[in-house]
């Protein structure tokens, strides 16, 4: 498995500065952590919105994996609750590797 973070995409941004990448991954976790929970209470526009934004914003720091599931969260705009559910908890759970790689980051 691929690590939570793509360290090498991340630090072209930062220039190998540890600091600025802890801030970039923190300030991205809690950004995840609201879209996700927006996509776990919506469906239609404001899940597909979500999770596109999701989408972005883990593809600027490297979070591949959030990055896959959000993509392909878009098309579960209009799915059946249990779908929605099922796609949130990967995405939790996702969430969870990157707050785990990020705390052995420090």
């Amino acid at each position: 498995m691929a690590p939570a973070i793509d360290m090498v995409h991340l630090g072209s941004y930062t220039q190998g500065d540890r600091a600025m990448e802890l801030e970039l991954l923190t300030l991205f976790m809690t950004s995840a952590q609201e879209y996700i929970d927006t996509m776990a209470a919506s469906e239609g526009e404001a899940w597909w919105t979500a999770a596109h934004s999701l989408k972005g914003v883990a593809l600027g720091v490297g979070a591949g994996e959030i990055a896959t599931l959000a993509e392909a969260g878009e098309a579960y705009r209009d799915s059946e609750p249990s779908v929605r559910h099922d796609h949130v908890a990967a995405m939790r759970a996702a969430l969870q590797r990157v707050r785990c790689f990020v705390a052995d980051l420090t």
